[in-house]
């Protein structure tokens, strides 16, 4: 406690270049904001300060410690905060963007319950398949897949994405059915392009499978259209098994390949670092993840039958 002492009393002294202004500041005499610098001198076996008979200024030494210091001392204020701000009721506008499939088929069902939840935030949602800087564009979260680069954010990881290849019924009896992804050669294959980019969706099969150049018989920017392609017998498509199973539950969709694919990729909710979360973003971002959790199709992969793994009753 004498040492958390002497650098909060040297992180005053350091601010307002004179221990008579640290002292007011610090609620102390003058003489104890000396003494507490001189002890930490001391220890440290350092001169921190310049003096005058009428100023202080840091050295360099000083200057150094005094940019640690300053973090630690915000970072045990922003700690603080935090607790205090969790007490308050999530209130106000919340600015969030999502990928168009994974806020129509995992955000949007849950929003209801959101809303009922938290009846005090006003929520402003982009579906936006490109890359947002949140900062510049004032986003309070989004939904990302990736890793994440930009150090000025920070990322609450929801889980692995898994697909799933599949085709209907109708489809497979005309064409057969592949046993390896070799056999997609021979069928009409459906495919995702990123909007930002016009890149291939690559499909998640394992080694030495990962490669491979499949047709391109139909290609979308919009899942939700290779799945309704699919559906109506097209052909084959590469989906996110959270967008198919509903659609494998009811017998439209079959599923084939499964004991090749592996996870592609990650979700993740991004925020700005500001130093205090605030009570709505914490609000949706908890929300999110558990719900997201608890979904069995959301982030888990298909079992040998079609179903995701563990989802079992």
């Amino acid at each position: 406690m004498d040492s958390l002492a002497s650098v909060v009393a040297f992180v005053h002294a350091a601010e307002q270049q004179s221990y008579v202004a640290a002292a007011r500041v610090g609620g102390v005499s003058p003489s104890a904001i000396g003494k507490a610098v001189a002890r930490l001198e001391g220890r440290l076996g350092v001169r921190l300060f310049n003096r005058t008979t009428r100023s202080i200024s840091l050295t360099e030494e000083g200057a150094v410690l005094y940019e640690r210091y300053k973090r630690i001392i915000d970072d045990m204020d922003d700690a603080e905060a935090t607790i205090s701000r969790s007490r308050e009721r999530p209130r106000g506008r919340l600015r969030v963007s999502v990928p168009h499939i994974v806020g129509h088929h995992l955000l949007m069902p849950i929003l209801p319950i959101f809303a009922e939840q938290f009846p005090e935030i006003e929520l402003d949602i982009d579906f936006e398949d490109k890359v947002t800087d949140l900062v510049a564009e004032g986003l309070d979260v989004v939904v990302r897949s990736g890793e994440l680069a930009d150090a000025r954010l920070i990322a609450r990881r929801l889980g692995d994405q898994h697909f799933v290849v599949c085709g209907s019924p109708d489809y497979l009896k005309r064409h057969g059915r592949p046993e390896t992804p070799d056999d997609l050669s021979q069928h009409a294959c459906i495919h995702f392009k990123y909007p930002s980019s016009g890149r291939l969706a690559p499909w998640a099969f394992r080694s030495p499978y990962d490669r491979v150049i499949f047709p391109r018989t139909l290609t979308f920017n919009n899942t939700d259209a290779g799945l309704r392609a699919a559906r109506d017998g097209l052909g084959i498509a590469h989906l996110p098994v959270y967008v198919a199973e509903p659609h494998m539950r009811t017998g439209s969709l079959v599923p084939v390949l499964t004991s090749f694919m592996v996870p592609y990729g990650s979700l993740s909710l991004v925020w700005p670092s500001n130093r205090q979360l605030s009570p709505k973003v914490r609000a949706f971002v908890d929300f999110v993840a558990a719900n997201f959790a608890a979904r069995p199709d959301a982030f888990r992969p298909l079992d040998a039958a079609g179903i995701p793994s563990n989802s079992r009753r």
